[in-house]
């Protein structure tokens, strides 16, 4: 060894130990406060990690100032840098470690406790969202401000909505008392809060289940009343169709898209049902299908492609209404679950499943076939959505520690990034999830208890 190599290694040792020793310091500083955070994703490697570069700092400054290497200022004053400048990439290693993590940033408190129960929520085509109580429909603006809204009239209770806003347009069915859901139906311009239209219908319609008694398809209004559908102007509410239901019988699951709705008209008295296509336009009939008798409440997943949930299988159909596949409900692979979601991306339906392998699945839409699974570590699913990049699926999931939102690849169910894990968010047991912005997340709660933030806005943890 050369005689300056033997000068200033004892230096370089005592200058690495320091900066060893620091990155040693903050990760048991960083350690300390992941001990009164409810989360865990990380800390193993820290705790594995730590104690080894505390080894090897005492080893590097043992070795230099055993040799010298501590003398003399410049020596000093270079340690000192070194162990500033290697904060940074320790302080990456360990967000690299502790994995992605959101918070609540903004967040609008509902009464406590809340005077009306929550029905639904719509997101606007430009920026913010409408959240729908029995008592009214609430605006928030894109920075989750309360941006107006409209009051359900006196005597009446806002009760379903419908699944689609159009220009900005979308439909409420009301109940009057004495009277069911759909006796009252409006039409309100969510931009302006203004109600343009509304019509009192003698009798609503005779459903039992969650089917929306309205629909908008294009530019047209869709109401089921008794013993008939009706179809008008959107924004004007003038009739423009009608379309009778056979006496005995009712129209079900309701939905539609484009130029196109699809209903099922079920006749109970003569155990027959068909599912019936009509142009949205003019009301006239393209098709219909006979169906078994749906046993529970028919539920339309898709219009195009065509999926209907009727029964014990999710069953598929072309455009001309032929079945071309069914996906049992219950199978011995996995069980499908209603609730939450499910989800059509594209050519799929995404949705929660239970069995041997709990999790969720994507199921082809074209064919019946399940095209992937996805485990998600065995946590339990309580929210399905589209993800913010095009065909991707974002999941919300929980486990005993902490609450997850993961982003799929919608084509093969493979996660794209680790989860993110969402710190101290409020969420109920029926939530909407939008994304929004470039990289923060909107959650609307549907909870009817009333004792969570009706409105959670998230954003990316930059710091701790």
């Amino acid at each position: 060894m050369s005689r300056g190599l033997r000068r200033w290694l004892p230096r370089a040792l005592f200058v690495a130990g320091t900066a060893v020793a620091a990155v040693t310091v903050l990760y048991l500083v960083l350690l300390g406060r992941m001990a009164f955070v409810d989360w865990t994703r990380g800390r193993d490697r820290l705790l594995l990690l730590t104690p080894l570069l505390g080894v090897l700092a005492y080893a590097l400054l043992a070795r230099g100032r055993s040799r010298g290497g501590s003398r003399g200022a410049p020596a000093r004053w270079l340690a000192a840098v070194v162990a500033l400048a290697a904060l940074w990439p320790a302080w990456q290693g360990y967000i690299g470690m502790r994995g992605p993590q959101a918070y609540v940033w903004t967040w609008w408190q509902a009464e406590n406790p809340e005077s009306a129960r929550p029905i639904g929520a719509w997101q606007l085509p430009s920026s913010g969202l409408v959240r729908a109580r029995t008592d009214g429909l609430r605006v928030y603006d894109s920075g989750g401000r309360s941006a107006g809204g409209h009051t359900a009239p006196a005597g009446t209770a806002f009760c379903a909505l419908s699944r689609t806003v159009v220009h900005g347009v979308g439909l409420v069915a009301a109940e009057r008392a004495p009277g069911g859901c759909g006796t009252r139906v409006s039409a309100v311009d969510l931009r302006q809060s203004d109600e343009l239209w509304a019509k009192d219908l003698p009798e609503a319609p005779s459903a039992d289940g969650t089917s929306p008694p309205v629909a908008v398809v294009g530019d047209t209004a869709v109401v089921v009343t008794e013993g008939a559908l009706l179809g008008g102007d959107l924004r004007g509410g003038d009739e423009r169709w009608r379309m009778p239901v056979p006496s005995g019988c009712r129209a079900r699951a309701l939905d539609g898209a484009a130029d196109r709705v699809l209903y099922v008209e079920d006749c109970p008295g003569a155990g027959t049902a068909r599912l019936t296509s009509l142009d949205a336009r003019t009301g006239t009939p393209a098709w219909q299908t006979p169906l078994r008798t749906p046993s529970g409440e028919p539920r339309m997943l898709s219009v195009r492609p065509i999926a209907l949930w009727a029964g014990d299988a999710v069953r598929l159909f072309d455009d001309a209404g032929r079945e071309r596949g069914a996906v049992p409900v219950s199978g011995p692979r996995e069980d499908l679950l209603a609730e939450p979601g499910p989800l059509v991306s594209g050519d799929l339906l995404v949705l929660p499943v239970k069995g041997r392998v709990p999790g969720i699945s994507a199921y082809s839409l074209l064919d019946g076939r399940r095209v992937w699974h996805a485990r998600l570590d065995g946590a339990t699913v309580l929210g399905v959505a589209q993800g913010r990049a095009p065909g991707g699926v974002d999941v919300v999931t929980s486990t005993a520690a902490s609450t997850y939102l993961w982003h799929l690849d919608g084509t093969t169910g493979r996660p794209k990034a680790e989860p993110t894990i969402l710190r101290d968010v409020p969420l109920g047991r029926r939530f909407e999830i939008y994304p929004t912005g470039t990289e923060g997340y909107t959650f609307v709660n549907l909870d009817p208890s009333g004792e969570l933030p009706s409105y959670v806005a998230l954003r990316r943890v930059t710091g701790w």
